[in-house]
Order: C-alpha cells, then sequence, then structure tokens
C-alpha cells in the first residue's frame, strides 16, 4: 500500500499572485468609488488569507529551513511602522503603514507557501509572471496604456512597473527553457520583452538589466561552457534582428530621445540627482532615527509630484535613519546567509531563479519605486532563502 501523495499548495498561489501583481490599484481608475474596498487590496487579501487557511487545513503545520530571514525583514519592517511616533507635524502617514502591513502580510503568505512546497510555489509563480508579460507586451503593443511621451506601459501601470514585468519575463523564458530541457522555443519570447523594455523608456530598468546580467555571468563564470550557449544566443539574435527590423522604427525616434538626447547629451535624470541629494541630506542632518515613515515629503517641498525618493536605501536612510540602514543590511545579509547555506548541487532552478528575479528587482528599486514596490524583491528573495525543513533523521536504535 502506497502513502498517498502529500496535498500541494494550488488555488492560493494564483491568488497570492494576483495581489502581489495588482499593486495599489484603485477601482477610480475605471471610474468606481466604493468606499472601503476601493484599494482592491481589501478584498483581494481576504480572499487570500481565506484560501490560505482552508488549503492549510488539510496540511497542518509545516516546519521550514531559513526562517530566520522573515523575522529580518519583518523587523525592518515594524521599525519602519514605529517611526511614525516621530514623523513631523502634517505627515500622512496612513497610506505608507497600511502598504507596510501589506507587504508584510504578501510575506507571512509567502513564507507558509515556501515552507509547504517551496519549489512548485516558485514555479507556478514564475509561469504566471510569464504569461503576465505577454498580456502586458500585447496590451502596450496594440497601444494602449501608452503614456503622452510615447512611453510604453499597460494595464494602468507606469512605464517603472512595465519594464519590470518585462525583464522579469525575459528571466522566466531563460527558466522554462532549462526547465524544459532546453527547447530554444521558450528562448524567442526574450527579444520581444526586450524592446518592450527599451520601448519603456526605463533607464533604471536597464541598468537593473545590467547588473543582474553582471551578477549571474560572476555566479556561473567556473561552469561557464560556450559551446552550450552559442545556438541559444544566435536564436535570441535573429529573432532580436528581425525584431528590431520590422518594428523598431515606430521607437526609434522615441529612443534616440529618451537615451541619447536627453539622458547622454543634456543628463537629463528625471530629477533623480536632486531627490538622491536632498535624501542624503535628511540622513546627514538625523542620522540616527531620520524623519520617520512619509517625513520625506513633508520635510522637502521640492514643488512637483515627486513625493518618494524613488531609491530603496537613500529611502530608509533619510527616513529610518542609521537604525533604518542596519535594519535593511540585517535583512539583507540574513537573505544571503539563508541562501548560500545550501550547498550549490542542492539549490535547484526554481531557488536560482528567484534569487535573480529579487536580484533585478531589488537594483531596479535604486532608481524608482516606493517600499510597497519593492514587496517582489522580498518576495523572490524570500523563495529563494526558504524551503521545507528536511525530515529528521531516525533516531539509532
Amino acid at each position: 500500500m502506497t502513502a498517498a501523495e502529500p496535498q500541494r499548495p494550488g488555488l492560493v498561489v494564483l491568488i497570492a499572485f494576483v495581489v502581489t501583481l495588482s499593486g495599489r490599484f484603485t477601482l477610480d481608475r475605471v471610474g468606481l468609488d466604493v468606499p472601503i474596498i476601493n484599494d482592491v487590496r481589501v478584498p483581494l487579501f481576504l480572499v487570500l488569507l481565506l484560501a490560505l487557511v482552508l488549503e492549510a487545513h488539510h496540511v497542518g503545520a509545516r516546519p521550514a529551513e531559513g526562517g530566520h530571514v522573515l523575522l529580518g525583514i519583518l523587523a525592518l519592517l515594524g521599525y519602519q511602522g514605529l517611526s511614525v511616533l516621530w514623523v513631523p507635524p502634517g505627515a500622512v502617514t496612513g497610506p505608507a503603514v497600511a502598504d507596510l502591513c501589506a507587504v508584510g502580510g504578501l510575506l507571512l503568505v509567502y513564507f507558509t507557501l515556501a515552507a509547504w512546497d517551496r519549489d512548485r510555489v516558485t514555479a507556478t509563480t514564475l509561469k504566471l509572471f510569464h504569461a503576465a508579460a505577454w498580456v502586458y507586451f500585447l496590451a502596450a503593443a496594440s497601444g494602449q496604456g501608452h503614456e503622452t511621451n510615447g512611453r510604453w506601459a499597460a494595464l494602468g501601470g507606469g512605464p517603472n512597473v512595465f519594464v519590470r514585468v518585462m525583464i522579469l519575463g525575459a528571466i522566466t523564458s531563460l527558466y522554462l527553457y532549462l526547465r524544459s530541457g532546453e527547447k530554444l522555443i521558450w528562448l524567442v519570447p526574450i527579444p520581444a520583452f526586450l524592446f518592450g523594455a527599451v520601448a519603456s523608456g526605463s533607464r533604471g530598468g536597464i541598468v537593473a538589466l545590467g547588473i543582474t546580467i553582471a551578477v549571474a555571468l560572476l555566479a556561473i563564470r567556473p561552469r561557464f561552457d560556450v559551446n552550450r550557449i552559442a545556438k541559444p544566443l544566435a536564436l535570441i539574435a535573429v529573432v532580436g534582428t528581425v525584431l528590431v527590423i520590422t518594428t523598431g522604427p515606430l521607437i526609434a525616434g522615441f529612443v534616440q530621445q529618451r537615451f541619447v538626447d536627453s539622458t547622454i547629451g543634456q543628463g537629463y535624470a528625471s530629477s533623480r540627482d536632486l531627490l538622491f541629494q536632498m535624501a542624503l541630506r535628511i540622513f546627514l542632518q538625523r542620522p540616527i532615527l531620520g524623519t520617520g515613515l512619509n517625513g520625506f515629503q513633508t520635510v522637502v517641498d521640492l514643488g512637483f509630484a515627486e513625493e518618494y525618493v524613488h531609491n530603496l536605501p537613500l529611502s530608509i536612510a533619510a527616513e529610518g535613519g542609521f537604525v533604518g540602514l542596519a535594519l535593511l543590511v540585517v535583512a539583507w545579509l540574513g537573505l544571503w546567509h539563508g541562501y548560500t547555506t545550501v550547498p550549490l548541487p542542492e539549490r535547484s532552478l526554481e531557488c536560482r531563479t528567484a534569487a535573480y528575479c529579487g536580484i533585478f528587482i531589488g537594483a531596479a528599486s535604486l532608481f524608482s519605486g516606493d517600499y510597497y514596490d519593492a514587496r517582489l524583491m522580498w518576495i523572490f528573495l524570500l523563495l529563494a532563502a526558504v524551503r521545507p525543513a528536511r525530515p529528521a533523521a531516525p533516531l539509532p536504535r
């Protein structure tokens, strides 16, 4: 008599993905205004928690290895929430506290799922991001969601959200290629996703991709096999060339203006340089505890729409001071320790892919986004560092 196959996470992974990807989508974007549930995270989180409880009920408690990494991240989020106690007068902290709670809730859900069946959860999540990348790309390619300056975007998200989805689509294409036994068909979407990334006009996203590639090359350098990658690179080059020849003229003028004339010629940085300087100045003025959560917006009146620093470490430095920076470093080091304690031969493809996705989002968070926009970095790095606990060795008789 064979043992029954263990219960595996199912619908709850899909719901968690939808909650994660939806971001701060509000009903007023589609012309509705419903109190309480106007922020779609409220009903979605309720559904997610209900699904998690129902599925986990059939499984029972599942111990995990690497649980300390979650404590490091939650300590940082908790400190950021506590910093509302010393914000300047007039600071609006409610939405920021809600964002931190939402990030913490998502991490608890994904930690539970990782303890349950990390590789299956990660594989499903990566496949869902691949499908989402296609949806975003096709929506943007049809002209839906473009900004007035020509930058590609889709489904209510801005260009900096769009570029993250495109690059995650390219990374998941590589994952599916390796998972399928190196079937070349999975590499065909990569040029399209990279085309979409360039069309987004996100210079920070492109730099983040370069950082991720550099980290990956350093990691695989000892096992680099030119013969193995020659055919895949040739395919990507051919498909990319065809794509550029056929559709490149549509965005050629935009690329020239955005990347060459403005960035290189004029040194235009979308006010990032000014924001970074102000954040550093605030940190030097209040080096221990910072201004408190969302205090940057109150202390700095720049006279334009930018309300946050667009750089995760500098934002934490300005609003959390040295204590916040120390907790950020501790959280990152904890994730690194949790990932590297697993011997290289035992790191699954899903584990390694999640790590690279997390590195990319982390690098992108140096140029755009706020605390809630960094949620994917924490989720992917958590999936890379946490795994189900190994069965205890039987006691000797």
